[in-house]
């Protein structure tokens, strides 16, 4: 078998799926779903929450807690209003 860091891109993320669901199978659309999208999600998950949260840190967004605890994530008003002054003195 060949050396896993000799695979193309994507085979990781299909074995790394499939490692911890060996009894899996799926046809082309549900491994591009299902095993590809999760194996993406969890690798990406931390990269986006650090980045945001940089975002959030530097004024792009802002954040907001809602009642139920979650928090929701926007642009910030201050830095959407530079975009648009940006926007009208391009113009």
């Amino acid at each position: 078998m060949p050396n896993e860091s000799s695979l193309p891109s994507p085979a990781p993320e299909i074995l790394e799926y499939l490692s911890r669901h060996p009894n899996a199978q799926d046809t082309i659309e549900g491994i591009l779903q299902w095993w590809v999208l999760d194996s993406c999600l969890r690798n990406w998950a931390p990269k986006i929450m650090a980045t945001v949260q940089q975002l959030v840190d530097s004024g792009f967004l802002e954040d907001r807690a809602a009642r139920d605890g979650r928090v929701f994530y926007r642009i910030s008003p201050r830095y959407l209003a530079r975009l648009r002054e940006d926007a009208s003195n391009n113009s």
